[in-house]
């Protein structure tokens, strides 16, 4: 009867659930796990081509502030072959321009430095935390292979179990089957808990409860929806 092939569809379901429930979190978690360590392999990369951007633009600033300081002194030896205040002027004006151009240049140097040494702590605090990281998603991976190895040959098993039991039924009572099972947590099928319903405790009608006692027919409980079966009868 349907109501058998029902009981054994649930049977295998819960087989089927209660493998995945041994893997819980862990795929979620190595798959959360390599996201973290993709984003952080990511970051090094960003980072450290920062640092070398910034080491250039320090070398470029070191090599012109060497250049400005070269040509200032050069300007302070030409003060004394002036002949006159308008020289003298011209001379003091561009020494001032390129000290002002050296100042800027020392700041901008001074911020470069300050940024490649916080990046330079922020690099090695990422590796020392990728190497963590690697090591408990290695520890994580190989728990999830391991579990994921033990159960698959019972899973396969039930898989071609529930295939064969889904065809034996008709499509209609399948359909509904399905609902239920998603929408009351893995549950579809319950036996009878005295005059209540198995799943949600509610009452089920005499006329109902001797019914499927007898098993006589298909009944669902009027509140949940669960199918009802009598455990005592139901392979009977």
């Amino acid at each position: 009867m349907s109501m058998e092939k029902l009981i054994e569809l649930q049977g295998i379901d819960t087989k089927l659930r209660d493998l995945n429930d041994l893997l819980g979190d862990l795929p979620f978690k190595v798959n959360e796990l390599n996201q973290q360590e993709e984003f952080i392999k990511n970051s090094l990369i960003e980072k450290k081509e920062r640092l070398k951007e910034l080491a250039v633009e320090c070398h470029k600033g070191e090599v012109r502030i060497a250049e400005i300081n070269d040509k200032v002194n050069k300007l302070k030896d030409q003060l004394f072959l002036v002949t006159n205040n308008k020289q003298y002027d011209a001379l003091m004006h561009e020494m001032d321009h390129m000290k002002e151009e050296r100042s800027t240049i020392e700041t901008e140097t001074l911020s470069f430095l300050e940024e490649s040494e916080t990046l330079t702590e922020s690099v090695e605090t990422m590796e020392s935390d990728l190497g963590s990281l690697s090591n408990e998603i290695t520890v994580r991976r190989e728990k999830l292979e391991s579990v994921i190895s033990d159960s698959a040959e019972e899973k396969s098993s039930l898989e071609q179990k529930r295939s064969n039991k889904v065809e034996s039924l008709d499509l209609n009572t399948l359909s509904i089957y399905n609902r239920v099972f998603q929408a009351r947590d893995g549950l579809a099928v319950v036996n009878l808990s005295g005059n209540g319903c198995g799943g949600c405790g509610a009452h089920v009608p005499l006329q109902k409860v001797t019914e499927v006692r007898a098993n006589s027919a298909i009944h669902r409980c009027d509140v949940c929806g669960r199918f009802l079966y009598s455990e005592n009868n139901s392979l009977n």
